[in-house]
């Protein structure tokens, strides 16, 4: 059983390296997409020159834009945050 394994393992070592070299020379293999960046711009609550700019990718803005959005539900929807209702 020992054998068997230390047998597998050296087979495994061996393949390793002629793979990676197969996948890295490889025209077909897709390439990562680098994404732009994008940058917003943010202005602080109470200033007037307090604005700066904020850089990130499409992906985590969106990110940032759906925690946004499920922190404002989740505020709104609490009961203690809702407002009176007339009567």
């Amino acid at each position: 059983m020992r054998f068997n394994t230390m047998a597998f393992v050296a087979a495994i070592s061996l393949a390793a390296p002629a793979f990676a070299q197969t996948a890295a020379t490889d025209p077909a293999a897709p390439k990562p997409v680098k994404e732009k960046k994008v940058c917003r711009r943010e202005t602080t609550t109470g200033s007037i020159i307090g604005a700066r700019s904020t850089c990130h990718t499409r992906s985590e803005w969106a990110a940032i834009d759906a925690a946004n959005a499920r922190s404002t539900d989740d505020m709104l929807s609490h009961p203690n945050n809702r407002a009176a209702s007339p009567r």
